[in-house]
Formats: structure tokens, C-alpha cells, sequence
């Protein structure tokens, strides 16, 4: 698959999957963190305004995607990304995504850094 290919497939995976279905949103971030051995991944649901709260997609297929969305984009001769951070807006059937290659702490997630970074990563 290529670079759009898999951004939609990741997409559809998080829309139906089961956890994101236990409750209604409009907006949804997944961030992806890399680090020397590790991977975290933090998503957020967002509806009707409200502050972003914590849901992570359940499973490995999410995750496997984005291992190969890490091969797929990385440019040869260049480290890969760090942090893929992907924005859904349902109402708008809108997906957008970044990626951090210098600074990826400002994307780890903890308690103390979850409501800011669920705000700084909330669709538009």
C-alpha cells in the first residue's frame, strides 16, 4: 500500500473499531510515539466541543499500519518519523496527518501532558 492507501486504511480501522464505537464523536487524533525500542499509541474522541477524552484503538491492525506507514514514508537516507499524529473530522469525512521528526517529547503522552496534548491535536 502507499502513503494514502494506508492513511485510510488506519482511518477505517479507527472508525470501526469497537471501543471508538462505545460512545458518539465527531472528532477523533490518534498520536503514534516512537522512541529508541518503544511505540505508544494515544488517541482522543472529541464530540460536540467537549475537552478530548483518552480512547486508544483496541488491537494490532492500527498499530501494524502504522509500522508500515513508517516504512512507506521514510525517506531513504533519513531516520523515520517520530510521531504520526492523525485528525479525523467525521462530520467533514476529513482525515489529516503530521508528522515530528526533531521533537518528539512534546507528544508524549502522560497524565499531566493528556488534556493539553488532546487539545493541541484536536481535529478542526
Amino acid at each position: 500500500m502507499n502513503r494514502d492507501e494506508l492513511l485510510g486504511e488506519i482511518a477505517r480501522l479507527i472508525v470501526t473499531d469497537p471501543k471508538a464505537g462505545e460512545r458518539p464523536w465527531d472528532g477523533y487524533a490518534l498520536i503514534a510515539w516512537y522512541g529508541d525500542g518503544i511505540s505508544r499509541l494515544n488517541g482522543f474522541r472529541y464530540d460536540k466541543g467537549q475537552a478530548g477524552e483518552a480512547l486508544t484503538p483496541s488491537g494490532v491492525q492500527v498499530e501494524n499500519r502504522l509500522e508500515e506507514l513508517r516504512r512507506v514514508t521514510q525517506v531513504q537516507g533519513k531516520a523515520p518519523w517520530r510521531v504520526c499524529i492523525i485528525r479525523i473530522n467525521r462530520e467533514a469525512a476529513e482525515v489529516a496527518i503530521d508528522f515530528e521528526y526533531e521533537e518528539p517529547g512534546q507528544w508524549y503522552v502522560t497524565p499531566d501532558s493528556a488534556a493539553q496534548i488532546a487539545e493541541r491535536v484536536r481535529p478542526c
